[in-house]
């Protein structure tokens, strides 16, 4: 499949995405079936798109980063994914101004991999997977930002050092939004009991937001 490897072009990697986020909504049990020939689970979009051995190349070789050297330090455990994941938090940002009413929530992307840094709730839908906090707005539940959960690592570049993580992961997203929207104050924050403290409240009250949160 490598022999015949050449440089992928800009509209092949957006056939490629664009493969991928269709994966998203078509559910088959193994890859290659996205490209089935038979009569019965043959799905015409993929193959019209992308060769099955096209998407299966890029796959294989995809990186979002340069591999670090043995000499490197690694902050993080997902230093390999971290600039995308900033590019993608700064888009964010750019193209959305929420209301005064905004949360703090977690995501949860489904993964059944090998990380250290992997979480299981059997009370959620998805019981296996990537934690990500996020703030989002109240109305719309547009993701204006995000900060994905890696151990004890989530912490080291978080404001507040002297505080609980809870309340430092809610000030981190609260601090992004209004640095975002020059001369903003007055947001009202909703979070789970997770977050809710009053030294949480008296940080925020400073900030010039309010808080509701369940206890």
């Amino acid at each position: 499949m490598w022999n015949d490897w050449c440089g992928v072009e800009f509209e092949e990697m957006k056939a490629f995405l664009g493969v991928i986020l269709n994966m998203g909504t078509v559910y088959v049990s193994h890859i290659q079936n996205y490209w089935s020939k038979e009569f019965e689970t043959r799905i015409s979009f993929f193959s019209k798109i992308l060769s099955q051995k096209s998407f299966l190349q890029i796959f294989g070789m995809l990186h979002l980063n340069e591999n670090a050297s043995k000499a490197q330090d690694i902050r993080t455990r997902v230093q390999k994914v971290n600039d995308f994941i900033e590019y993608l938090d700064e888009k964010f940002r750019e193209y959305f101004v929420p209301g005064k009413e905004v949360s703090i929530d977690e995501a949860v992307v489904k993964f059944k991999g090998r990380i250290s840094f992997i979480t299981y709730n059997p009370q959620k839908p998805t019981k296996w997977g990537i934690r990500i906090f996020v703030l989002v707005d109240a109305k719309s539940a547009y993701v204006y930002g995000i900060l994905p959960y890696c151990g004890k690592l989530t912490s080291q570049d978080l404001i507040k050092p002297d505080l609980p993580v809870s309340s430092r992961i809610v000030l981190h997203l609260c601090n992004k939004l209004l640095h975002s929207v020059p001369g903003c104050a007055g947001y009202h924050v909703y979070t789970d009991r997770y977050y809710t403290s009053l030294t949480l409240a008296e940080e925020l009250l400073q900030m010039k937001c309010h808080i509701t949160g369940t206890i």
